[in-house]
């Protein structure tokens, strides 16, 4: 390769500029979600005891949200289902019942596939 003769300090135009494939967002780890997943089992034990309906559902569904949009900055769809992993293995017995409240809660949030 040739070397230029004259030295340009610009810099290059987007075309001749390299072009790199955006970066996926490493897998998160278990100590990182393990803040969202234990915040979330808190809420969900809350549920099973309380009232089924009401302000304190609603507010129920809120904390997931918040928990479900953190999961979602963390990682997106794949820190989101690692959460939904890990409270699945909690308990086994109550897993489904607790997927199907959080999977509702969190339904519209960005990277949420259900």
């Amino acid at each position: 390769m040739k070397r230029p003769l004259t030295t340009d300090f610009a810099a290059p135009s987007p075309s001749q500029a390299p072009q790199a494939e955006p970066e996926q967002p490493p897998a998160p780890t278990w100590r990182e979600v393990a803040p969202i997943m234990s915040a979330l089992i808190i809420i969900l034990e809350a549920i099973e005891t309380g009232p089924k309906a009401g302000p304190a559902m609603r507010a129920y569904r809120s904390a997931m949200r918040r928990q479900g949009a953190a999961a979602s900055a963390l990682g997106g769809q794949e820190a989101m289902n690692a959460v939904l992993h890990q409270v699945r293995e909690i308990d086994p017995i109550r897993a489904e019942q607790r997927q199907a409240l959080v999977r509702e809660a969190w339904t519209g949030l960005p990277g949420w596939r259900p």
